[in-house]
């Protein structure tokens, strides 16, 4: 599991670096290295100067999760419990874990003084167009120890980028 988690950090951190290079138009944010706890997750640069970034992810429900990494066996989803993940609305699905995930990166505390927090999107069903109409509905708490808070909005660079704080 712990591989999983590395891979799936770098992964966005790589998407992340080339969304926000395109942004930006030039490239000028690059990711390092995985740091481990109590640090953020890793550490990037920023022209040049150093960036802490905190990663998490965003699947839906329990089910779309074990769904989206592949869970086989007894740890894949159930028909029961497909079959409830597919009658929550869609916007429930997404916005309620992504809100639930901010509000518990909101509480963190870190030593390094120039923290972002990165959260990739992999719900397939939602995409950028999706997270900018319903931004209003987003909560980012107003107490959190980031400096930028920044939404992939898909499983790929070309998803596009939100900056929510």
């Amino acid at each position: 599991m712990q591989f999983e988690k590395e891979e799936l950090e770098t992964g966005a951190l790589r998407q992340f670096s080339e969304a926000l290079s395109s942004e930006l138009g030039a490239s000028r944010f690059h990711f390092k290295e995985l740091r481990k706890p109590p640090e953020p997750d890793a550490y990037c640069e920023l022209d040049g100067e150093a960036v802490y970034v905190e990663v998490g992810h965003v699947y839906g429900t329990t089910s779309d999760v074990k769904q989206l990494l592949g869970r086989t066996g007894s740890l894949a989803p159930s028909q029961e419990e497909r079959m409830t993940s597919a009658m929550v609305p869609l916007d429930i699905r997404v916005l309620t874990p992504l809100n639930r995930l901010l509000a518990d990166k909101a509480i963190k505390r870190y030593r390094a003084s120039r923290v972002w927090l990165l959260i990739r999107s992999a719900f397939p069903l939602w995409d950028f167009c999706d997270f900018q109409e319903q931004r209003s509905r987003i909560l980012v708490p107003a107490e959190h120890p980031f400096e930028q808070i920044w939404l992939l909005c898909g499983a790929q660079a070309s998803s596009g980028i939100l900056r929510l704080a």
